[in-house]
């Protein structure tokens, strides 16, 4: 990391991280962030993990690191990483940016939303961004978290003095959402934990 280089791609890797610079990699570094990320994929696969359900996983990755650059303020400040372990996958996406709170204010329907927590509560909602409802912004995070967790994936969202997770229950199609109060961090992480369902 010291390096400002990603690691993790290296034939036995099983984890890894990709620092994110002034422009996105997936335009600038293609073939490296392609290269990093396939290798993460096969990782997974090898480990036992469903390749669907990898396949779901590095998407919602890709999607979420594309935030960093749409709404972070600083997205020279982010990473991604991921590690996996037999039947279990997780990736984070993290940046140092202004945080979901000071994103959310920038729409005025929201300039007046109160603190982190309820910003973070907002920000996993349909139609929710940092731009007016009818720029047509917002749109695919809530479905995206909400497929998440239907497979068997536990997401947990920091900005602020606030963490929020959401964990699967009985009911696939809803999960249950938790909100807590931690010490505060700039910017705003979210990190992905998925375990196999056949794994022990």
């Amino acid at each position: 990391m010291r390096t400002g280089k990603p690691f993790g791609n290296g034939f036995k890797d099983c984890a890894g991280a990709f620092p994110l610079g002034s422009n996105n990699p997936i335009i600038v570094t293609a073939a490296i962030w392609d290269q990093w990320t396939v290798h993460a994929e096969n990782i997974a696969k090898a480990k036992g993990l469903n390749p669907q359900l990898i396949a779901a996983l590095m998407g919602a990755m890709v999607e979420i690191q594309d935030n960093v650059y749409e709404h972070s303020g600083a997205p020279q400040t982010g990473v991604v990483a991921y590690a996996v372990t037999p039947g279990s996958f997780e990736f984070v996406v993290a940046d140092r940016g202004i945080g979901v709170l000071q994103t959310l204010r920038q729409n005025p329907a929201y300039a007046d939303i109160p603190d982190a927590g309820a910003a973070l509560q907002e920000m996993v909602k349909d139609g929710v961004s940092r731009f007016p409802a009818e720029t047509g912004h917002g749109k695919g995070f809530n479905q995206l978290f909400r497929a998440l967790v239907g497979q068997n994936a536990e997401l947990r969202f920091r900005s602020g003095d606030h963490a929020l997770t959401m964990r699967p229950t009985a009911d696939p199609l809803r999960g249950e959402s938790v909100l807590a109060q931690v010490a505060s961090l700039n910017g705003l992480a979210i990190s992905v934990f998925c375990r196999s369902q056949t794994a022990n």
